[in-house]
């Protein structure tokens, strides 16, 4: 099927295709302005690690359609799919003044590189981008219900018996949307336990904003739409809204995309409301722009299971024994987060890169119309 063609195997091939992108662009006469900004890192095979990024069309539009990916490392492999997948279609359509189109190609590379969903500090970069006035520390309130679920200190086993039994019992007794929230949300007392939000703002996401400082002087209006996958059924994608977002805006994105629109409010379906995600940094950070945001969440495999991965694979790279870092990449709690977040399923990969490319272009024709 057409949608494997644009899934790489490695976090290098996925930006080298990137950068032949750019040239392709450029080739079909479009204006293209791309960079690489490394964030001091390497990958399994000694590449160096960045956050690419690329502008096509013109900033002094002041209309910008805003496509990140990688924010969670192991999910900018369909990430990076859907993006490539869009850049190819722009080949094939007349170069444009009236608008800007701005791909940041994997925010967290070392994720995507080394298999794991959080950055090299172990931070979830989608809890790192708090707004003004917010601090690094506390945990949702009933975290200490699962702390020791969700952590436990030890290297994981390969067949857990006892696993399932558990996650019925706590859901049982506390309710799978609390469940969800609480493990979820984001914590920033715990930096060996999943969904740590740092101490501090990370090296990857300073210098993304840094940029973005640059570019973004004098935009008005901003569409963005930020890749993820892991929650919903198996291929659909929701489209995930601020949970503060004004009843008006999500009746009108809901008519807009029909079926798939659903509030981060833990209690509405497949979301949770969490802090420091990307869209929320942004929107407070630049907060004379007119920003219109979703997060296109595509569904892999039963929120049991994909915490299961996450959670396997986070006790391998604390509690377990290994030589270096290329040695812990070859265990079998790497593989199983990779493909938790990357299903290697030609007919899942043909429907994430066909509503990947749907809700751009429908996004585009909003910021224009």
């Amino acid at each position: 099927m057409e949608g494997r063609f644009w899934f790489s195997n490695s976090y290098a091939e996925a930006a080298g295709r990137f950068m032949i992108a750019c040239d392709d662009l450029r080739d079909a006469g479009h204006k293209v302005t791309s960079e690489r900004m490394e964030i001091g890192m390497t990958g399994p095979a000694g590449e160096p690690l960045c956050i690419d990024v690329a502008i096509i069309g013109s900033l002094k539009s002041g209309k910008v359609i805003l496509s990140s990916s990688g924010v969670h490392g192991v999910e900018g492999y369909p990430g990076s799919a859907i993006q490539l997948a869009i850049m190819d279609d722009l080949t094939k359509i007349e170069p444009f003044k009236n608008y800007a189109i701005i791909f940041v190609h994997v925010i967290n590379p070392y994720g995507m590189a080394w298999w794991r969903r959080f950055n090299e500090n172990n931070v979830d970069l989608n809890r790192n981008f708090l707004k003004k006035g917010q601090e690094y520390s506390g945990v949702p309130d009933g975290y200490h219900h699962i702390r020791e679920f969700l952590n436990p200190e030890s290297p994981p086993q390969k067949k857990e018996r006892w696993y399932k039994l558990r996650s019925l019992v706590l859901i049982m007794k506390h309710g799978f949307n609390n469940l969800k929230q609480w493990a979820a949300e984001g914590q920033y007392e715990d930096p060996k336990a999943i969904q740590f939000g740092g101490k501090e703002l990370q090296v990857g996401p300073k210098i993304l904003l840094d940029w973005l400082d640059e570019k973004l002087e004098g935009i008005s209006n901003i569409w963005a739409i930020d890749l993820h996958t892991g929650l919903g059924p198996s291929g659909h994608d929701t489209l995930l809204i601020s949970a503060g977002t004004s009843d008006e805006k999500l009746d009108y994105l809901q008519k807009l995309f029909p079926g798939h629109v659903e509030s981060l409010d833990p209690n509405a379906g497949v979301g949770y409301e969490i802090l420091g995600d990307l869209h929320q940094g942004l929107e407070d950070r630049y907060d004379s722009i007119e920003w219109t945001s979703v997060t296109q969440e595509f569904g892999t495999f039963k929120p049991t299971e994909v915490l299961k991965a996450s959670r396997a694979e986070n006790r391998w790279t604390q509690w377990g024994q290994y030589v270096d870092q290329v040695d812990a990449r070859r265990h079998w709690s790497r593989e199983n987060m990779l493909r938790a977040f990357n299903p290697k399923d030609e007919i899942w990969q043909a429907k994430i890169t066909s509503r990947g490319r749907a809700v751009f272009n429908k996004a585009r024709e909003d910021l224009l119309g």
